[in-house]
């Protein structure tokens, strides 16, 4: 069918823990929506890069996002209410944990004093 399965285990910074599972059309969506039922904010991608970094066998890629807040805003006035945006970059040898690290930088900076993630501790993915 094309789907890929995700589960997330994160860990917050006061060491509480949390597991979600997601479907997506590949690995780095149905992460990214894993995180999203856990952090249960309405969040929007804006951009997504993935690069790589070096050659051969042992390639680093880096994966940026750019996020916000979802505008759920709808309004009869002229104008629309926009969130400001946050970047996240992350680093690996693996294309789906470099994104998750990517995504959970820009989620931390999103949040700020709230419930802030350190990382993804397990990320299981089948397809």
């Amino acid at each position: 069918m094309g789907l890929s399965t995700t589960t997330i285990k994160l860990v917050t910074t006061n060491n509480s823990t949390h597991v979600a599972c997601s479907i997506g059309t590949g690995a780095v969506d149905s992460a990214y929506k894993a995180i999203n039922l856990i952090v249960k904010e309405p969040i929007k991608l804006l951009e997504y890069s993935l690069n790589s970094v070096t050659e051969g066998i042992s390639v680093t890629s880096t994966a940026r996002v750019v996020i916000c807040r979802e505008n759920y805003h709808t309004s009869t006035y002229a104008f629309n209410i926009t969130y400001p945006t946050y970047s996240g970059i992350g680093t690996g040898m693996d294309v789906v944990v470099s994104s998750v690290e990517a995504y959970l930088v820009a989620l931390n900076k999103l949040l700020g004093c709230k419930e802030s993630f350190i990382c993804a501790e397990k990320i299981q993915i089948s397809e």
